[in-house]
This record gives structure tokens, C-alpha cells and sequence, in this order.
């Protein structure tokens, strides 16, 4: 019979991990909808809706600068940003990494 040495490993790799949501508002574009054919005959709830769906689309309130109203709303000034959600956890594992 023959003797197995057995090796105890003496540590473990100890992290905390933390997650957030982070929320940003840009400053807003008002549009003229009569500047927006796609918009014409809507109702300003069905021009909310369309555009929300569509801004990536939809022209730039400044072609020369934007391909696209959604590429102009993302270049504005952040009017409010908020981090919700906060949590951390404690994590354990046998390796390094």
C-alpha cells in the first residue's frame, strides 16, 4: 500500500463585486413638427410615439453637424445623471484570477 501526501491549499481569493444603474439626461431639442413631414397629421402623443421609435431615422435639427436626430439628442450637454440600484456582493474563490 502506498502512502498519497495530500496538499491543503492554505488560501483563497476574497473580491467584492459591486453593480449599479446609471441613468443620463441629455439636454432636450425642441422640434418644430411642422418641420418633419413623417409627422404630419400626427397628434403630439403619436409624434412622441413616432419619434421615440424613430429618432435614429428621423433628420438632424442640424444636418450639417448630425446624420441623425438620435446622434444630435446623444451629443447634448448632460442636464441630470443619477445612479440607482447600488449593490455589492462578496465573492469567494479558490485561484487568483
Amino acid at each position: 500500500m502506498s502512502e498519497q501526501t495530500e496538499t491543503t491549499q492554505k488560501t483563497i481569493a476574497v473580491f467584492a463585486t459591486e453593480y449599479y444603474e446609471t441613468s443620463l439626461t441629455r439636454e432636450p431639442i425642441e422640434l418644430n413638427i411642422e418641420e418633419y413631414p413623417e409627422l404630419e397629421g400626427m397628434t403630439p402623443e403619436e409624434a412622441i410615439d413616432y419619434v421615440e421609435s424613430n429618432a435614429w431615422e428621423m433628420a438632424s435639427t442640424n444636418p450639417d453637424m448630425y446624420e441623425s436626430l438620435a446622434e444630435e439628442l446623444n451629443d447634448q450637454d448632460i442636464r441630470r445623471d443619477k445612479v440607482t440600484n447600488e449593490s455589492q456582493e462578496i465573492n469567494a474563490q479558490l485561484e487568483m484570477f
